[in-house]
């Protein structure tokens, strides 16, 4: 059998707008990045004699001035595209992705409808209609928080002809877990952001250890029953640690219910999700500046450079020391249930 090199035409259409949507992202961190090593170089001009490319344009003055630029569709394409691009490596985008997903557009905060249990009938001729006691402004209200990140590359590394590759990767490994963390979590909401999923939902027993398969099957109906209510037809979608992801798929002879895997999740722990009860909403493109002559904290949980009580911190570290540009990447997004009844969850699966 003959091949031949894949070329762009074969891949789908709506791949390739994703692509080049988040390529738009990438090339606009690298111009910033590369104007933050050399002040003669200013980012758009860079981006303009490089690339040619209106989006990257777009996302560089919104890295600037992001309210100016609320609606515009160029920005709204590349949030989009970003949270699908995290799908590999999230199970927590891959989730919203399968849900409502609005856009704030600039606005404070947006009301979202919640689910009401369908009371529609049968009537006769002249007879009332039925209808819900609860009216469709019971639902969440999503506020944009904002996932932020700091990456640090070489001098070396943004002037490689990988370089759009390299940036591409540091994006998505650093957003994908942190939104898992939190999208996943028991955690109340905060001033900095939204709730976990399973915030004020208590789990269930796990099935009693015995035959795994049996286990799987009984486990897998107490959360069907549990979100019932608003599941419709099988509008469901399953997200696992490692370990119960892969009995999972090994055991459960069925694709009709999706399984997604996160490792921010407890071992042995599964959730149940009916995806038409999840809503998220972001604002505009992830927005993007740089600096190459900046001391910053290397910790994963970051204290001040120095406390109010003039203690330093340990591990500071200084981009300008190293020849290296440190990234700042800041993303407004929130998601909510509609229902609290439309997730259910078990911990400790003896499978």
């Amino acid at each position: 059998m003959r091949t031949r090199p894949i070329v762009p035409e074969d891949i789908p259409n709506g791949n390739r707008k994703r692509d080049a949507a988040v390529a738009s992202l990438v090339r606009a961190c690298i111009a910033t990045g590369l104007a933050a090593l050399d002040k003669q170089t200013h980012p758009t001009e860079y981006a303009k004699r490089t690339w040619d490319s209106r989006d990257v344009d777009l996302v560089l003055r919104a890295a600037v001035s992001p309210a100016s630029l609320a609606g515009n569709p160029a920005l709204a394409r590349v949030s989009v595209a970003f949270l699908e691009t995290l799908v590999p490596i999230s199970a927590g985008a891959d989730l919203l992705r399968r849900g409502l997903g609005l856009n704030f557009n600039g606005a404070a905060s947006i009301r979202v409808p919640g689910i009401i249990i369908p009371s529609a009938d049968f009537v006769g001729e002249g007879a009332p209609i039925p209808a819900p006691l609860v009216t469709t402004s019971a639902g969440p209200t999503l506020q944009p928080f904002k996932i932020a990140a700091l990456s640090s590359l070489t001098n070396e590394m943004m002037r490689s002809p990988n370089a759009e590759d390299m940036v591409r990767q540091v994006l998505i490994e650093s957003c994908g877990p942190a939104l898992d963390k939190q999208i996943f979590s028991t955690n109340a909401a905060a001033s900095d952001r939204p709730a976990g999923l399973r915030y004020g939902i208590a789990g269930l027993t796990p099935a009693a250890a015995g035959e795994k398969a049996q286990a799987i099957v009984d486990d897998l109906q107490t959360l069907a029953a549990a979100i019932a209510p608003v599941m419709g037809n099988g509008n469901i979608v399953l997200i696992a640690s490692p370990d119960a992801a892969v009995a999972l798929h090994l055991r459960l002879y069925t694709e009709e219910w999706p399984v997604l895997t996160s490792a921010q999740l407890p071992a042995k722990t599964v959730i149940m999700v009916a995806v038409n009860a999840i809503v998220s909403a972001v604002d505009g493109a992830p927005m993007v500046d740089a600096s190459s002559q900046t001391a910053f904290v290397r910790d994963t949980v970051p204290q001040e450079i120095v406390t109010a009580a003039g203690t330093p911190a340990t591990s500071v570290g200084s981009v300008y020391q190293t020849d290296e540009v440190l990234l700042r990447l800041r993303w407004p997004i929130s998601w909510a249930l509609r229902s609290s009844n439309a997730l259910a969850w078990i911990q400790g699966v003896n499978w």
